[in-house]
Formats: structure tokens, sequence, C-alpha cells
């Protein structure tokens, strides 16, 4: 008899280029937001199907851009609170490990305080091979936007003086550089906090 199971996928957010969050309920949606997402939802689906009736899915996104959280794992014991419920096996994709690469330290110990719900899927080589070239993609582009920094800060601060000068206030300025797509220093939302510190550290 084949067992129910529910697919988990996740990532970590990139505030450069706008994504933060998805809906963990619409996983199409999700899919087509997050390459990775997508990557390790073939894999599950991919995976020796006789044993397994995929009957949910389920995504996240974690909370800091750089490194794995206890926050993110705490959302967790929703999946596994569903999977007792449905009698389900959660699979999950450990592709940090798969590529060499650091795994989420907070996931794999939640993971093994869980044994008896989650399984492992290891992808194929061809996979593994398809997960090393997109974060490398990934890390170029990531090494892109470190260096453009400074001229990013200096347009969006140069634009900011502009706005103030005609009267904007800081909160009011701070929206159109969103609108206008002049992001900051991190990628993060310009607040009028952060766009009086940004004035004051280049004036």
């Amino acid at each position: 008899m084949r067992r129910k199971a529910i697919g988990f996928y996740w990532t970590l957010p990139v505030p450069w280029a706008g994504f933060k969050a998805v809906d963990p309920s619409d996983i199409e949606k999700a899919s087509a937001q997050s390459k990775t997402i997508a990557m390790q939802r073939k894999v599950v689906w991919g995976y020796d199907t006789k044993h397994f009736d995929i009957v949910e899915e389920s995504a996240l996104v974690e909370l800091a851009p750089d490194r794995g959280t206890k926050e993110f794992v705490a959302e967790l014991n929703k999946l596994v609170a569903r999977a007792c419920e449905l009698e389900a096996t959660i699979l999950y994709v450990d592709f940090g490990a798969a590529i060499q690469q650091r795994s989420h330290q907070y996931l794999q110990e939640f993971v093994g305080d869980h044994e008896n719900l989650f399984l492992s899927i290891w992808p194929a080589p061809e996979d593994e091979e398809w997960f090393r070239e997109h974060f490398g993609s990934w890390r170029d582009e990531q090494s892109k936007w470190t260096k453009g920094k400074q001229k990013r800060v200096e347009a969006a601060v140069a634009r900011a003086k502009e706005l103030i000068a005609e009267g904007a206030s800081l909160k009011s300025a701070a929206a159109v550089l969103e609108g206008e797509g002049l992001r900051s220093a991190t990628g993060k939302v310009w607040t009028a906090d952060s766009l009086r510190q940004s004035l004051k550290v280049n004036s």
C-alpha cells in the first residue's frame, strides 16, 4: 500500500531581487517565483512514487538571506502537525549536502528530532549538477549586486536629495525611491529612518 506524503521545499530570501516570501499553499506560484523551490519539487516528484502518494505540498522562505534561523524552523511545527494529521511522510531535498554546501543546521536538528516523519530525497547525479550550476549562477549575481552597492546608494541618495529639495518628506521620498526601483544598499525596503541614515552618511 502506498503511503501518503507531503512535499516540502524551502529557499533563502533574496532581498536585492525583491524576493522575500511565498504563499506556502500556492506551490505553482512559489515554483514560478523561486527556481530553488522548483528544482526541489522536481526531485521530490521524480522520486520512486511506487511507495508514496504526494497529497499536499508546502514551501517556505527563510527569514535571513545568508543563514538558517531557529525562527524559520519553528514554522515547521505546523508542517509536522499536518503530517501527523494525515499520517503522512514529509519528503524534502537536502540539496546542501548533495552539492557539498553548508546545510541548514537548525533544519537538520529539527529533522533529527522528528526523524520518523521526514525522508530526505537525494538528487540524481544530473540534478546534483543542476543544483551546482544554479547556485553558482546565484553566487555570481550576488557578487555583482555586492560590487554595485556604492553606485546604488549614490543614485538613491542623489534622487532623495532632489525630492526633499522639492518639499518631499523622508517617508514620501522613500516611497518614491521604491517605486522607481532605486534600491537600498541591502535591498531592503526604504523607510524614513533608513533614508535619513543614508543621507547622513552620504552628505
